[in-house]
């Protein structure tokens, strides 16, 4: 079967592949990765992604355009116009990473993250496009802050799901939204993550590399790529006591009924 993966950074993969956009789609082609979902962190590297697709014309990669809490800079509200702007381009089929991190945060890049993401989620609501979000050692506000959105009529994605309260999970499915799992779900020492996975229905469930970053065990400490998907289906199936096949068909449904490829 076909693979897809929900969540890249294509502009950061090794040379041979982001320097060249003919290698990376060859790439692609030749590991069975049938869709793939490039994502920004900020306008500049929203931009340099952009440039990268302009020269081809390919229907396997489309990109998300957001501002990443922790490359929020002095001059965020114009970088939030640009935002409002780009995520008008065809190429665009949701929004962010957003959200917040609050690893090494104060108060004023709290505030300041926090209105960034409200204003995401703004504009996830006017175009009715699914959010794509980073939360880290946020629980509490991300959680307000989506709880408190009225008449949302798009979807979530929890990017790189990685709280361990099964609390805070069933907190965050009773709101509707989706679960993206990576290559953590694999390091021999991350059993509490492992362990959530059995509580995260499979209609909510989605995968991702995040490349170049995480890659998953064995390869772990070396630079990923789209291809090492297969090594998180696989260790889900493992978790979830379900066939390799099942995981690919349902999180591949999963990924095409969100984002509309």
């Amino acid at each position: 079967m076909l693979l897809f993966d929900s969540h890249c950074h294509i502009d950061k993969l090794s040379k041979v592949l982001s320097n060249n956009i003919n290698n990376l789609i060859f790439f692609l082609k030749k590991n069975k990765i049938k869709y793939l979902l490039a994502v920004s962190v900020n306008m500049k590297n929203f931009f340099n992604i952009l440039s990268m697709l302009s020269c081809i014309n390919q229907n396997i990669i489309k990109l998300s355009c957001g501002i990443h809490p922790l490359y929020i800079n002095k001059d965020y509200k114009n970088n939030l116009l640009y935002l409002k702007k780009n995520i008008l381009n065809d190429k665009v089929i949701a929004i962010g990473e957003c959200g917040l991190d609050y690893f090494n945060s104060n108060n004023l890049d709290k505030k300041k993250q926090i209105y960034v993401f409200n204003y995401h989620l703004y504009l996830c609501q006017k175009y009715i496009k699914p959010c794509i979000i980073h939360t880290r050692l946020s629980y509490t506000d991300t959680f307000n802050i989506i709880k408190n959105l009225n008449n949302r009529i798009f979807n979530i994605i929890l990017h790189c799901y990685n709280y361990f309260d099964k609390y805070i999970l069933y907190n965050f499915l009773n709101l509707g939204m989706y679960i993206s799992l990576s290559g953590l779900i694999t390091f021999k020492n991350n059993l509490n993550l492992q362990n959530i996975i059995k509580y995260i229905p499979i209609d909510r469930l989605l995968i991702e590399t995040d490349s170049p970053y995480l890659s998953p065990h064995p390869y772990r400490g070396f630079k990923n790529n789209p291809s090492r998907i297969i090594f998180i289906i696989k260790k889900i199936s493992i978790l979830k006591k379900i066939s390799y096949k099942n995981v690919l068909k349902n999180t591949k449904s999963n990924f095409l009924k969100l984002f509309n490829f």
